[in-house]
């Protein structure tokens, strides 16, 4: 595969990969921006740490998204009730 040929179906776990890491340099983005962001400045300070934490959030529930996607949890989860779970 070269940079420059497009990322198939076929490559499920290189696409959710993307995604999730993607998703997590926006969080890390986020995050810092929102921490250095003055709550108590002046009115646009305060606008701006609103719309990062705000930005910070959405990035947060886009990561685990994709973790989710990635990793697919119902399916270890069903296999672990399929196990016996607590019992096994």
């Amino acid at each position: 595969m070269t940079a420059s040929e497009p990322i198939g179906p076929a490559c499920r776990e290189i696409v959710q990969i993307d995604a999730l890491m993607r998703a997590l340099r926006s969080l890390r983005h986020w995050s810092a921006t929102a921490a250095t962001r003055n709550p108590t400045g002046s009115d646009l300070g305060r606008r701006l740490f609103a719309t990062a934490g705000r930005l910070r959030e959405e990035a947060w529930a886009d990561s685990l998204h994709a973790a989710y996607d990635l990793f697919e949890i119902d399916a270890i989860h069903q296999a672990w009730i399929e196990a016996g779970g607590r019992d096994a």
